[in-house]
């Protein structure tokens, strides 16, 4: 298994803050995102908001150059268009928020790569995604979210909207939307990862020692097994478009940092649905134990019943994975 990792998306943390900053007053005069500039807060404020479940940067070189966020929906008159549209309570969305990128990476995909980010964490949180976009003519964002498969579904003005600006609109993503299906057969693996094998170095498995490396990025991995499941899907498999990328985990003294990449996915089983990662060590960094081309590994939770020789499927976000 490759990857073709380029972008970096990884979580926010909190030293990101004053580049972001900076980013968003460059590209604030194309985009015109935030729409009311300048702002009545601060931009840290405006970036780092109260509201927030989870947030993300993109960067390119060691460079950060684009953020996007997750936050709750409240509960209000305003946002109850989704609500009704989805037959879901606002405590069951998550909003797709404060998404920008600097002006030398417009138009490359690196927003498209935030988004979807953004979006595979709110269905991992068994949230159904939804955002709001302003509509003013210089601002082509709806037809990009339309393109995307995002569904309009309400108009409103909130109380920050200039009266000369257009009514906001408001999205939703339907479940159909943005997925691709993946499966193949489990097979056995080198025991490594759980521990279980005789040889290892690690004998307490490498994914136990890993956990707390991954947290202290901001990748919290409870609830998953601290072992893989390897899924022979029976071709060369690339991650395309990694949700998160965590560079340079120092997370043994056996050997050097790696880099690591993760790719939300869900599978149903025993009638519930389950959500964990692809999970990829990148082989440039990795010292041993190289999986086959055809195989992807997986982090999920426990899975009763599940044997060497079953067929599983997984759905993970589309163009994240391709075949070979």
């Amino acid at each position: 298994m490759q990857s073709r990792e380029a972008v970096v998306i990884r979580p926010r943390r909190p030293e990101d803050v004053a580049a972001l900053v900076e980013v968003m007053g460059r590209q604030q005069p194309v985009s015109r995102y935030p729409l009311v500039w300048p702002l009545s807060e601060p931009a840290a404020d405006f970036i780092a908001r109260g509201t927030e479940r989870a947030a993300w940067v993109a960067e390119v070189d060691g460079v950060v150059v684009g953020h996007v966020s997750s936050t709750i929906v409240p509960d209000d008159e305003i946002h109850s268009v989704w609500s009704r549209s989805t037959g879901r309570p606002n405590s069951e969305l998550g909003c797709v928020s404060s998404l920008f990128v600097d002006l030398d990476v417009i138009g490359k995909g690196v927003g498209g790569r935030l988004l979807d980010t953004a979006v595979a964490e709110i269905r991992g949180g068994g949230r159904t995604p939804v955002l709001d976009v302003t509509t003013q003519t210089q601002n082509p964002a709806s037809s990009v979210y339309e393109h995307r498969g995002w569904q309009l579904v309400g108009h409103a003005r909130p109380l920050w909207l200039p009266p000369d600006e257009p009514d906001v609109r408001f999205y939703v993503l339907p479940d159909s939307m943005g997925r691709q299906v993946l499966s193949g057969t489990v097979v056995p693996g080198h025991g490594v990862a759980s521990g279980a094998a005789a040889d290892s170095p690690h004998p307490a498995g490498t994914i136990s020692l890993q956990l707390p490396h991954f947290a202290a990025r901001g990748v919290d991995l409870s609830g998953l097994r601290p072992a893989t499941i390897n899924l022979d899907v029976g071709a060369r498999v690339t991650i395309d478009r990694p949700t998160l990328t965590l560079t340079d985990v120092a997370w043994t003294d056996h050997h050097d940092a790696e880099t690591f990449s993760f790719v939300r996915c869900f599978v149903k089983w025993a009638a519930t649905t389950l959500f964990g990662y692809v999970y990829y060590p990148h082989p440039e960094t990795k010292p041993a134990h190289f999986q086959a081309d055809s195989v992807l590994e997986l982090l999920m939770p426990d899975l009763p019943g599940l044997a060497y020789g079953n067929e599983l499927s997984i759905e993970v976000p589309s163009g994240s994975i391709s075949f070979h």
